[in-house]
């Protein structure tokens, strides 16, 4: 099986072909993604051959934060923008988390089948199933797979293809529930930051 993701998100190859969607397969990875409220776990990220390890968290709505082991570089969403801070350069670039795919994982209501979220193809393996999707009327913004054990369904990794064809997979390990992160957990505590994108109200 290979896995690949950009934040956050090759396409994986697991013994299933990307054909049509299968309705059974998209309702079972929103149920899913609806009764999640926060996770924690480790994380290996792979881009152009590269990997590289750290920690993820995630709070719905809207938070996400992944903290590398070797890189001086955290990635941190606080529910309306996504933060890249490079620590070694002491700088930050901010950009909207619905400007990225990864944004879809974190809503505060995921709706894969009427909303503006497409699901344009599932595959289905032996122990897992993945999800091909995009932003409706966005494609140009990238495109995520979300790949899925099956029994019980569960979060196991994900790949981002980004706007200019980079792909970035992450595979997560000792994914547990987690929901008493501390107050400031989402927050990049260097700088204090002003979003100039006016917020999302997909977070409220």
């Amino acid at each position: 099986m290979k896995k690949i993701f950009v934040f956050v998100l090759s396409f994986f190859m697991f013994g299933g072909a990307f054909a049509t969607t299968d309705k059974s397969v998209i309702a079972s990875a929103e149920k899913y993604l609806n009764s999640i409220t926060g996770l924690t776990g480790d994380f290996v990220q792979t881009n152009k051959g590269k990997k590289e390890q750290g920690t993820f968290s995630m709070l719905r709505p809207g938070r996400v934060r992944l903290d590398y082991k070797n890189m001086p570089v955290q990635l941190v969403a606080d529910g309306a923008d996504l933060y890249f801070y490079d620590k070694s350069l002491d700088q930050i670039t901010t950009v909207p988390l619905t400007s990225t795919p990864a944004g879809i994982l974190v809503r505060k209501k995921i709706d894969l089948q009427n909303a503006d979220i497409r699901v344009v193809d599932t595959a289905i393996g032996k122990t897992t199933f993945a999800l091909k999707m995009n932003l409706r009327g966005q494609e140009g913004l990238g495109t995520m797979v979300m790949v899925f054990d099956k029994s019980p369904v569960s979060l196991n990794a994900w790949t981002i293809i980004d706007a200019v064809g980079n792909k970035t997979d992450v595979k997560f390990n000792n994914i547990k529930t987690k929901t008493d992160f501390g107050k400031n957990y989402f927050q990049i505590q260097r700088h204090k930051t002003v979003s100039t994108s006016g917020g999302d109200d997909f977070y409220d």
